[in-house]
C-alpha cells in the first residue's frame, strides 16, 4: 500500500535552504501533496549549494523529493493573485522568509486567511516572530553558538565546536511539522467548534529549537548553578557512558543502571571495578573507573568487545562513518537509505523516512523537481481556465 497517512493533504511551501524544505519533505514523505513556490530564474538557494557533478546539489535533492515546483513572481500583482489562489485551495502553508517579508509580498497570514480561514500557516524564522531579535537574520551555525548547544559540544576540556550536522535547521523543520499536525488536529478535532475562530498560524525559531535541545542542562543549572562545557563523548551524569578505544579501533557503550554493574564487572574481567557499585561512586571516581575500563578494552579488537557486550545485553555500537552507515545491516533493514533514480543525475541514494509505517512503504515517490517543472500542471489544475492562466502569464505571474 502506498500514499502515506497524509495522502489528500495539500501543502504549499515557500521556503529556502534547509529548515523549511526539511519540514516540507517530512510531510511529503508521509503522503502530502507539497507544492513548492520558487522565484523565477533562481529558485531555492539550496539548488546552488553543495553542487556536485553535473551541477546537482545533494543538499537540495535530499530535502525536496516528493514535491512539485512552481515559479511565481510575487513582486507582480498577477503572481500574488496566483499564489493566493493556490493557498485558497491548500490545507497548509509553510514559509521561512525573513520577518515581515510575506506581508510585503501579499501572502502574510491575514491576507491568506481572508481567502482561506482554515489554513494552517507555519512560519519558520531564525528567532521566531517575537523578542528583541525577531528581525535579525539567523543561520544554523550562529544559532548553535547563541543557543548554547555549541558550548557543550567538542572534546573534553577543549574549545566548543558546532554539531556536525545542521541540528538547528533539521530540528526546527521537525518541530514545524509537529506544529502543523497539532494545528490540523485542533482544526478538525473534538474542540474544533464552528471554525470561525480558528487561528491556524504558529511560528517556530531555530533559536527556540536549539535552546530546547539543552533539555536537562537548563534544569541542572537552576538547581546548582553549574555551567557545563564540552565533554567529548562522555555523559554529564552517567559513568561509564562514552567512547572507548580498542586494540584496533573504538566503540561506544554504557551502563544504564546500577543493577547491571556486577554484570559489567564480570564482562570486563576487572574485579576492582566492583568497588564502585553505584553511579554516584563511579561519577565521583570517574577517572579511575574509566581508566580501568580503557586498559582492558585496549587488549582486544572492537568486534570481540561488541560481541561480548551484546551477549551480556549492554547497549553498544561501533563508530560508523557515512559509508559504514550506508552499508550497515540495520540501516538496510529499516530502509533508512533509499536507492533512487534521479532523471538528471541517475542512480543515487536519498535518506529514508525515520517513521516506519508498515502499510505505507513507498517513501520516495518522485525526485526533487526541476525549477518550475510543475507550474503549468499545478495552475492548470487549479483554475481549469486557460484564459485566466494566459492572463497570469502575460502579466508576469510566472516570471519572464
Amino acid at each position: 500500500m502506498t500514499g502515506g497517512p497524509l495522502a489528500g493533504l495539500t501543502v504549499v511551501e515557500m521556503t529556502g535552504h534547509r529548515a523549511g524544505p526539511f519540514c516540507g519533505a517530512l510531510l511529503a514523505d508521509m503522503g502530502a501533496d507539497v507544492v513548492k513556490i520558487e522565484r523565477p530564474g533562481a529558485g531555492d538557494p539550496a539548488r546552488h549549494q553543495g553542487i556536485g557533478p553535473d551541477g546537482k546539489s545533494g543538499y537540495f535533492m535530499a530535502n525536496n523529493r516528493n514535491k512539485r515546483s512552481v515559479t511565481l513572481d510575487l513582486k507582480s500583482d498577477a503572481g500574488t493573485e496566483a499564489a493566493l489562489s493556490l493557498l485558497e485551495a491548500a490545507d497548509v502553508f509553510v514559509e521561512n522568509f525573513g520577518y515581515g517579508v510575506t506581508d510585503k509580498l501579499g501572502v502574510g497570514y491575514e491576507a491568506v486567511r481572508d481567502r482561506n480561514p482554515a489554513i494552517v500557516y507555519a512560519s519558520i524564522k531564525g528567532y521566531g516572530e517575537t523578542g528583541p531579535r525577531k528581525k535579525q537574520a539567523g543561520l544554523d551555525l550562529i544559532l548553535q553558538a547563541e543557543g548554547g548547544i555549541m558550548s557543550v559540544t567538542g572534546p573534553e576540556g577543549g574549545e566548543p565546536v558546532k554539531v556536525g550536522q545542521a541540528i538547528g535547521d533539521l530540528t526546527t523543520g521537525m518541530f514545524a511539522a509537529i506544529g502543523i499536525l497539532a494545528r490540523l488536529y485542533e482544526r478538525e478535532g473534538p474542540e474544533a467548534g464552528d471554525g470561525e475562530s480558528f487561528n491556524g498560524k504558529f511560528d517556530v525559531g531555530l533559536f527556540d529549537s536549539i535552546v530546547t535541545l539543552l533539555n536537562e542542562y537548563l534544569t541542572s543549572y537552576s538547581m546548582d548553578g553549574s555551567v557545563p562545557g564540552p565533554q567529548g563523548t562522555s555523559h554529564q551524569t552517567l559513568v561509564p557512558y562514552q567512547r572507548f578505544e580498542t586494540a584496533d579501533g573504538a566503540l561506544v557503550t554504557g551502563v544504564p543502571s546500577d543493577d547491571r554493574w556486577d554484570d559489567f564487572v564480570e564482562l570486563v574481567g576487572r574485579e576492582e571495578l566492583a568497588e564502585y557499585p553505584t553511579n554516584d561512586d563511579r561519577y565521583e571516581h570517574a577517572d579511575t573507573v574509566v581508566g580501568i575500563i580503557e586498559e582492558e578494552f585496549a587488549t582486544e579488537p572492537t568486534e570481540y568487545w561488541l560481541d561480548r557486550l551484546i551477549d551480556y545485553g549492554f547497549p553498544c555500537g561501533p563508530i560508523n562513518d557515512v559509508e559504514d552507515v550506508v552499508n550497515y545491516d540495520q540501516t538496510r533493514a529499516r530502509d533508512l537509505v533509499v536507492e533512487h533514480d534521479d532523471p538528471d543525475w541517475g542512480e543515487c541514494l536519498l535518506p529514508g523516512h525515520p517513521i516506519n509505517f508498515p502499510e505505507h512503504d513507498d517513501v520516495v515517490r518522485s525526485p526533487a523537481p526541476r525549477l518550475g517543472e510543475h507550474t503549468e500542471s499545478v495552475f492548470g489544475e487549479l483554475v481549469g481556465d486557460q484564459t485566466t492562466l494566459d492572463e497570469w502569464r502575460e502579466d508576469g505571474a510566472f516570471g519572464d
